[in-house]
């Protein structure tokens, strides 16, 4: 761990925090026109969307910052899953908690710095999973086939 990884760290919770909050107050509004359109169909696919715009910024903000990522519909769909559960419950302890327990000004901007660097980790480890291969032969296998002249 090095300082340029917990600053991409810092930048990809932060990042993910700021556009997702800007992305869920549309959402919001998405979401109670389908529901007063139709109150459990509407309801479920308002979760649709939300999955899908979690899932898609987090491969953008992992493309940005670390790696190439899948972006396939279905893989996507199950970033976004993993990801909501995975960040509501880091959120609930490393933010939610210390907020019920100590709740003033001072206690909101520790929890939100220290929340910005795990929602940070926990994305980039989510992300992980849908890292792309790098194409091409490892150099290391390349090696070895130039040994055994192949």
């Amino acid at each position: 761990m090095n300082w340029e990884n917990l600053a991409k760290y810092f930048v990809h919770g932060i990042a993910f925090s700021l556009l997702f909050t800007i992305l869920a107050i549309a959402w919001v509004f998405i979401l109670l026109i389908l529901i007063s359109l139709g109150w459990l169909i509407g309801f479920i696919i308002g979760l649709g969307i939300l999955i899908l715009i979690i899932g898609g910024l987090n491969s953008f903000l992992t493309d940005l910052l670390w790696f190439p990522v899948i972006t396939s519909f279905w893989s996507i769909v199950g970033h976004g899953i993993l990801l909501f559960i995975a960040l509501a419950i880091a959120n609930a302890v490393f933010v939610l908690a210390p907020s019920l327990v100590f709740p003033g000004i001072a206690t909101q901007i520790v929890t939100f710095i220290i929340g910005s660097f795990v929602d940070g980790f926990v994305a980039k480890k989510i992300a992980g999973l849908w890292e792309e291969e790098p194409e091409g032969v490892p150099e290391a296998i390349e090696e070895r086939w130039k040994d055994r002249n192949l």
